[in-house]
């Protein structure tokens, strides 16, 4: 028996660790993304609709800062997912300490750029002073008034995922309730007592931005954080790795940004009146907040599929996929059936004018219906990314970020005028998931028959299926019968009969360990997951529990005893081990040996 044990047992240690995780990084997603709808609506309630119009214009230059931050980020943290699961500390710490090296340079550079080239950013963003003067002026004060919190926006995009890593998950997620606090709180002073206009709505997000960012440093004050900033190990190479690594959600960032200005300029060229406009603008800023749950799902996606692809774990990733996948379908039909059904008292909201509230209501239902294709889409980059499979990540990139919703926008928009823009965002997530089959289809050779079909994984991963064993416990029952598997897994290898016991003696003693002594996160039962994996000559074991900080060889350290009876699994395969890495990582205890 191969395959994981699934005899009525609690969640797994995978979909404890994984939903935990997506959850935290859904919500700070949200309320981060929140700032700017709040933005959105106080400022077409107080300034009217070519406020709402000209800050939403202003969505590729965000997104472009969001788009280098997210570069470094990502790409940082697809490299440390694996080195953490290796057991390699120091270079994860070296490559999270350049990524914010980076993002400051980053930041700095852009905000130069924002104060000598304004006019420059505007035209990039589609609007010019001699075409589009009703917005012209309104995007420039808005411009002024952000740009004091690139710096904070870029390192809080850097920092923020670490610390979710680092099991501060629910730290990150009430650092994004902050600035979505400090943003209304200063969006609502600007509107009713200082009147600064559209400069102090992004003046008022910047100061919010700089007040998350301070509370997110606050937890490396504590002691044992697991990445902290060094100047030792770093290296220039290093760079190019986070690069590479990035690279994909440089080119999904940059083509959101290039359909965001394309579309732009399609529904400005269809527009009849500034309603159509105005719609657009409160479609982007919902589609940007749904689009948060793709996002968690896939940031979470992203480290934790480092971490199990790392260890050549097929099983895990099999389990890992269509745990995400599912979560994925199950949570964007829920909020998209409720958003569907509340388009009317969201648009509500929003605008008061009655012109652009049927359009709004029209456009809300349009993003409504793409949502599960969004967020499946979303999820699955995140997936390949994780694997680094960056040359299919990319295709998929271009095609689902640029090509086909701008190519829909364009023929839609010319038969149908502005409610074709609107309604192409559904249409185009339609072809591309068809899309996405074909190529599966392709790529397989027939009819995708399995979840894995869509994986993408080499034909060699995680060896043969025989030579995994894996098994899940949750009583000493279920320890005893699982050492009794191992035992027989390693004779049926070929190993002699004295080391299949000392096998066994281990995985008995260590999850043995972990039932008596762990306390599950959750708050119910203990469990723990193993791995035996046989390659050639090398073993390897691979131990996790969803329990608080516990290391059951660090448990016999401490508390071991002269007996030469007790821990003697524990000690002889210790002995015997080439290489013993444990590392806490999202709430899950891992220990990983190689004999």
């Amino acid at each position: 028996m191969t395959g994981l044990n699934s005899k009525g047992k609690t969640k797994d240690v995978i979909s404890s660790m994984f939903f935990s995780a997506a959850i935290a990084m859904i919500f700070s997603q949200v309320a981060g993304v929140s700032a700017s709808i709040i933005d959105g609506i106080i400022t077409s309630r107080f300034l009217g609709a070519d406020a709402l119009s000209a800050i939403s214009l202003m969505g590729p230059f965000v997104s472009t800062v969001v788009l280098v931050a997210g570069f470094v980020s990502t790409g940082s943290q697809v490299l440390c997912s694996s080195l953490i699961g290796e057991g390699k500390r120091d270079e994860a710490k070296a490559i999270f300490s350049l990524s914010i090296i980076i993002s400051i340079l980053g930041a700095v550079l852009i905000i130069l750029l924002c104060g000598l080239f304004p006019d420059g950013i505007l035209r990039i963003c589609g609007v010019s002073s001699d075409k589009n003067q009703q917005f012209y002026k309104g995007m420039i004060d808005y411009l002024h008034g952000y740009m004091y919190g690139i710096p904070a926006v870029m390192l809080a995009q850097i920092i923020g995922p670490f610390i979710a890593m680092d099991n501060g998950k629910f730290f990150f997620s009430v650092s994004a309730v902050i600035l979505c606090v400090a943003d209304i709180i200063g969006d609502i002073a600007n509107a009713v007592e200082i009147k600064g206009g559209i400069f102090g709505m992004g003046f008022a997000t910047s100061i919010s931005l700089w007040v998350q960012l301070l509370f997110l440093l606050t937890y490396y004050l504590r002691k044992n954080c697991y990445f902290s900033f060094t100047l030792s190990g770093i290296k220039a190479g290093q760079l190019v790795e986070i690069s590479r690594a990035g690279s994909p959600t440089l080119v999904r960032k940059l083509a959101t940004v290039l359909r965001d200005l394309f579309v732009s300029r399609i529904n400005l060229s269809v527009a009849i009146t500034g309603a159509a406009v105005a719609a657009r603008a409160v479609q982007n800023d919902l589609n940007t907040l749904m689009f948060c749950i793709g996002l968690g799902i896939g940031k979470a996606l992203i480290s934790i599929t480092g971490i199990y692809y790392s260890a050549n774990d097929k099983n895990g990733l099999k389990r890992l996929f269509s745990y995400s996948m599912k979560m994925a379908i199950v949570f964007s039909s829920i909020v998209g059936a409720i958003l569907f059904v509340f388009a009317p008292l969201v648009a509500d909201f929003y605008i008061s004018d009655s012109e652009v509230k049927v359009l709004a209501v029209f456009a809300i239902r349009c993003m409504a219906v793409s949502m599960i294709m969004d967020t499946l889409l979303v999820s699955f980059q995140n997936y390949l990314q994780g694997i680094r499979n960056r040359i299919l990540v990319n295709i998929f990139n271009f095609g689902e970020r640029l090509f086909v919703p701008v190519i829909v926008a364009f023929v839609m928009g010319k038969f149908f005028g502005s409610k074709g823009v609107l309604v192409s965002i559904a249409i185009g997530k339609i072809i591309l998931i068809f899309v996405v089959f074909i190529m599966v289809c392709i790529h397989k050779k027939g009819l995708p028959t399995s979840m894995e079909d869509y994986m993408f994984l080499p034909n060699d991963f995680g060896g043969e299926l025989e030579d995994n064993l894996y098994g899940q416990v949750e009583n000493m029952d279920e320890v005893v019968e699982e050492s009794r598997r191992a035992e027989e897994f390693c004779l049926a290898h070929g190993f002699e009969k004295v080391k299949a016991n000392h096998m066994a003696c281990f995985v008995e003693e260590i999850a043995g360990n972990i039932i008596r002594h762990g306390k599950h996160r959750g708050g119910g039962q203990a469990s723990a997951e193993y791995r035996i994996f046989v390659n050639n000559e090398d073993i390897c074991i691979t131990v996790r529990d969803y329990c608080y900080y516990f290391s059951p060889t660090e448990y016999y350290q401490i508390h071991h005893c002269d007996d030469s009876q007790e821990c003697i699994g524990i000690r002889l395969v210790t002995n015997m081990a080439k290489q013993i890495s444990y590392f806490n990582a999202f709430n899950s205890n891992n220990l990983i040996i190689h004999l």
